[in-house]
C-alpha cells in the first residue's frame, strides 16, 4: 500500500514538473493566438512572414512571400500580423497593387543583367526582387528588391542583413554616363570642410563618379529634385536613373519618391 501511494506521489510530481518545462512563452502563446485567428478565414497569414496562403499552400510548404496571385491582402488581415512592420510593408504593398498607374511586369534577362551592373544593388552579397510594376505615366519601373548582406561566418550569432526594401527605375533620352550618391558617413562629412571635390554635390550626399555625362546641364537640373531629400541612394546610369530607400519598403518612401519621379519625367 505504501510504495502505491509513493508511486501516486511522484506521478503527480512529475506531471507538474513537465508541465512547467512544456509550459509555452508568451510570444509562443501569441503565435498560436494569431495562426489560429486566422485558420477561421478562408486564407491565413503565416505568423512569421505574413504571406497570405490557402490552405493547400500552407499545407504544402511552398510559397513565395507577397508575390502570389491576390490583389491585396484585407485590412483585417493585415492587423493579425506579427509586428508593425510587416503591417507597414503590406500596406504599402497593397497601394502598388491598387494603384491603377501600376501594371504588374517582368524583367527581362536584360533588365537584370542591367541592374546587376549597378552601384545600388551590386554592393550587396545576395538580391531577389519581387512586386514589379510598371510605371504608366513615366517609361519606368517600381519593384521591391530584397538585399542581403552576409555577416561574419565565424561568429556565433547571426549578423547576417536582410530586408526588402522599394526601388524605382526610370529610363529618359539622355546619356548620364554613371554617378553613384549616398548619403555621407561622418568622417566623409569632416572631410569635405577641408576639400569637397565631388563632382555632383547633394546636400548631405556623397557622390561617386565612374563616368562622366556629355549632358551634365540636364544631368544636374534632375539632381535639383532630390533636394531636401535624406536617406535615399541614387544612381544615373547611361540613360536611367535609379532610386532605393534605404530601410524596409513603407508607404511614406514610396509617395516621396512618387513626387520625384513626377518632377523629372
Amino acid at each position: 500500500m505504501i510504495h502505491l501511494i509513493l508511486a501516486i506521489i511522484c506521478f503527480e510530481i512529475g506531471a507538474v514538473a513537465l508541465s512547467f518545462v512544456f509550459r509555452k512563452t508568451k510570444a509562443e502563446k501569441e503565435y498560436d493566438q494569431k495562426l489560429n485567428e486566422s485558420l477561421a478565414d478562408e486564407y491565413i497569414i503565416d505568423p512569421e512572414t505574413g504571406a497570405k496562403l490557402t490552405l493547400e499552400q500552407a499545407e504544402s510548404g511552398h510559397w513565395i512571400e507577397h508575390n502570389n496571385e491576390f490583389l491585396a491582402v484585407p485590412e483585417e488581415q493585415i492587423e493579425k500580423l506579427y509586428t508593425e512592420e510587416q503591417k507597414e510593408v503590406e500596406r504599402a504593398i497593397n497601394y502598388l497593387k491598387s494603384e491603377p498607374n501600376y501594371i504588374k511586369e517582368k524583367f527581362t534577362e536584360q533588365d537584370i543583367e542591367l541592374l546587376e551592373n549597378t552601384r545600388i544593388l551590386s554592393k550587396y552579397d545576395n538580391w531577389t526582387y519581387s512586386d514589379l510594376f510598371k510605371i504608366e505615366y513615366c517609361d519606368g519601373y517600381v519593384f521591391l528588391p530584397s538585399v542581403k548582406l552576409i555577416g561574419n561566418q565565424h561568429s556565433y550569432f547571426d549578423d547576417d542583413y536582410q530586408e526588402s526594401q522599394v526601388m524605382f527605375w526610370i529610363k529618359l533620352d539622355n546619356d548620364f554616363g554613371h554617378y553613384y550618391l549616398r548619403e555621407k558617413s561622418s568622417t566623409e562629412k569632416f572631410l569635405d570642410l577641408i576639400k569637397n571635390d565631388d563632382d555632383l554635390k547633394l546636400k548631405g550626399y556623397e557622390s561617386f563618379t565612374f563616368k562622366k555625362s556629355p549632358d551634365i546641364i540636364n544631368l544636374l537640373r534632375i539632381l535639383k529634385s532630390f533636394e531636401g531629400q535624406k536617406k535615399l541612394e541614387i544612381e544615373f546610369y547611361r540613360n536611367n536613373v535609379l532610386i532605393k530607400n534605404e530601410k524596409f519598403v513603407n508607404r511614406k518612401d514610396i509617395n516621396r519618391i512618387e513626387e520625384i519621379i513626377k518632377n523629372i519625367c
